[in-house]
């Protein structure tokens, strides 16, 4: 699926490149060095926050895990030096990928819920969690009270052996002889699905974005408030400051990173009209 995703960006960033008067050369060089290069940034972010490795057991320290922030923070400078490079405009190449960048989550995505990664809270309320004495325990798989309950009509059990399985045997929750997990959130399709409706929103707005660079920051702020939201129902971050994980911290710093952005660019409009 990660290949799949991959795929899919690189064929509809080449289409948008076209219709957007940029050689397609560009596309075939930048997608392919800006995902191994970031890559490294995908490993990064889970050695700055190495209290993640535990959430599992030990299956999470088998498993490769990127860290999708980690490859869009590498993947800003590195497509910066190359559209300087290759003497394009930087906005404009940020414009072209936004929307395959989001095609390229939303398969990504589909990969995750295949995979079992990237699970959430335990959906329904057990009484092995109410009598739980260990507050990271209980707060770590039903991080907010009120969107766990039997009103919750999406749950999937994943099956042993999967990550959730092992957190929920290695937090004690459920036996190591457990055939599956305990119900939780699809968080994976909850992003999905949000993700497809951004995506329509964004081919529609792109039509009537004529700064540069704005679509790239509109695209980018969406995709963090819709991260944000949805760790609050993950359970594979570690809770560092109250409810909130070290992701939802980096939401919070590049939300406000895209406002400046978005002011630099208006007030950069409004210079050259001038």
């Amino acid at each position: 699926m990660l290949v799949l995703a991959l795929v899919a960006c690189w064929v509809y960033a080449r289409w948008r490149a076209t219709s957007m008067g940029i050689d397609e050369s560009h596309i075939d060089l930048a997608v392919p060095l800006i995902f191994i290069v970031s890559t490294v940034g995908g490993r990064a972010l889970t050695l700055v926050s190495p209290g993640d490795l535990e959430l599992a057991g030990g299956l999470l320290e088998t498993h490769v895990r990127f860290r999708l922030f980690g490859l869009l923070l590498f993947a800003f400078p590195l497509l910066y030096f190359y559209s300087r490079a290759a003497k394009i405009s930087f906005r404009r190449m940020l414009d072209v990928l936004a929307l395959p960048a989001v095609l390229w989550l939303i398969v990504l995505r589909a990969g995750c819920f295949m995979a079992g990664c990237c699970w959430g809270d335990v959906a329904h309320p057990y009484p092995e969690l109410a009598a739980t004495t260990d507050p990271p325990v209980w707060h770590q798989v039903q991080t907010v009270s009120w969107l766990t309950g039997d009103w919750v009509a999406i749950a999937f059990r994943f099956p042993a052996g999967s990550l959730a399985w092992g957190q929920q045997v290695s937090l004690g929750l459920i036996s190591a002889d457990a055939t599956s997990s305990l119900p939780v959130h699809p968080t994976q399709l909850y992003a999905l699905f949000v993700m497809v409706i951004w995506l329509t929103f964004l081919q529609q707005a792109s039509h009537r974005i004529h700064l540069p660079g704005m679509l790239a920051v509109l695209m980018f702020s969406g995709y963090v408030v819709l991260r944000f939201f949805i760790e609050f129902i993950r359970a594979d971050s570690v809770l560092v400051l109250g409810n909130l994980t070290f992701t939802q911290l980096l939401c919070i710093a590049l939300l406000a990173a895209c406002g400046f952005s978005a002011s630099a660019l208006r007030r950069k409009s409004v210079m050259l009209a001038a």
